[in-house]
């Protein structure tokens, strides 16, 4: 299935000219520093495993590697994506700690050789939090000799100034994830060297949001097929804002240690989301279609409602299916199929969950 809703979050259109590396005037590498150039081979786009197990919240796992999800097929972001970068140099007394992460924002400048090319654009700080200014070139990432490791987050969202960020149902999400192999980030060392810059290739980013996928199709007797303006609600799911004994979290992504990636939590029924109608599209055969993406979330003691608001044949219904006994897992697509049919004067609904890998994901 085709997404025609591609989530593209903060690409203006004066992005890629304010980033070009065209418009950049050229500027001397500071003495003792490398200039660092990144290459990104891309994302783990959603999927769904067979198996509902959940992959811990744990730092780098190293020799515990979880699996990822299958078939694991790379995409490339789209150009004009923005991302940001998190960058710590090892600390020298010790060799294995890391000091206080700094941030430097990007974009997608050309997606050649099976790579994304990043370009670097200037930060202003707007509210109190830190956002992309897509009107001012950013200078290259200067860096000491020293080992570092990076971490990619895409969209780049606005983040707080201590590099902290909320993440809440119905956004979407990629970034570096320590749980696997092919995501983490990796200690690379940085070199002083004659010609003034390196070259890093770093590992791919992986979603850690669920998504969830809906075709409404028109069965026997319907006629015309229209979202109405509520479009498609969902509650039960994870509550960024209150986790119990944790009390109110006003943050719940940062740059540091564990929370590269998004944690697992229990369903709450107070917390909802909507796909609005004018999000939902039509395709050519009348089918409505349209996608989401939610926080990771049990669903063991709290069911997520599903309730579509739909017009079958110019008359405003309602539909509800639940959800339950089952992990909400990050990177996985959970696809809703319905069928609508009217007979003898009332509208009837075919439901079936289907839940599958889905290799048309862009996501970004």
């Amino acid at each position: 299935m085709r997404m025609k809703r591609t989530i593209i979050i903060g690409i203006l259109t004066g992005m890629l000219i304010a980033c070009s590396p065209e418009e950049n005037t050229p500027v001397s590498v500071p003495d003792g520093k490398v200039q660092v150039e990144f290459q990104l081979p891309g994302t783990y786009g959603i999927g769904v495993s067979g198996v509902q197990s959940r992959a811990d919240n744990l730092p780098d796992a190293e020799e515990e590697w979880h699996a990822l999800p299958l078939p694991a097929e790379e995409e490339l972001l789209p150009v004009g994506s923005t991302l940001w970068l998190s960058y710590a140099k090892r600390n020298d007394d010790d060799g294995t700690t890391y000091g206080t992460p700094n941030l430097q924002g990007y974009v997608v400048g050309t997606t050649t050789g099976g790579y994304n090319t990043l370009y670097p654009c200037t930060t202003q700080e707007v509210n109190g939090k830190l956002e992309i200014n897509a009107e001012e070139i950013g200078a290259p990432l200067y860096l000491e000799a020293g080992t570092y490791k990076f971490k990619m987050i895409s969209p780049a969202y606005p983040v707080s100034t201590d590099l902290k960020m909320n993440i809440d149902n119905g956004m979407y999400l990629y970034s570096t994830d320590g749980r696997y192999e092919e995501t983490y980030s990796q200690p690379i060392p940085i070199e002083v060297n004659t010609s003034g810059v390196q070259y890093i290739k770093l590992n791919p980013i992986i979603s850690q949001v669920a998504r969830f996928t809906f075709t409404i199709h028109k069965g026997t007797g319907v006629y015309t097929l229209e979202p109405l303006e509520a479009g498609i609600e969902i509650s039960g799911l994870q509550n960024p804002f209150n986790h119990g004994e944790e009390g109110q979290l006003q943050y719940n992504w940062s740059s540091e240690n564990i929370a590269d990636t998004l944690v697992m939590r229990m369903g709450d029924k107070r917390s909802w989301v909507t796909l609005p109608g004018s999000e939902i599209e039509t395709e050519t055969d009348g089918a409505l279609t349209g996608d989401i993406g939610v926080l990771p979330t049990l669903t063991m003691s709290t069911p997520v409602a599903v309730l579509i608001n739909m017009a079958v044949n110019g008359v405003p219904t309602q539909y509800m299916t639940l959800v339950n006994e089952t992990h909400l897992l990050h990177a996985r697509s959970y696809n809703f199929d319905w069928t609508v049919n009217v007979e003898d004067g009332q509208i009837s609904v075919v439901t079936w969950q289907n839940q599958s890998w889905t290799t048309d994901i862009i996501g970004n």
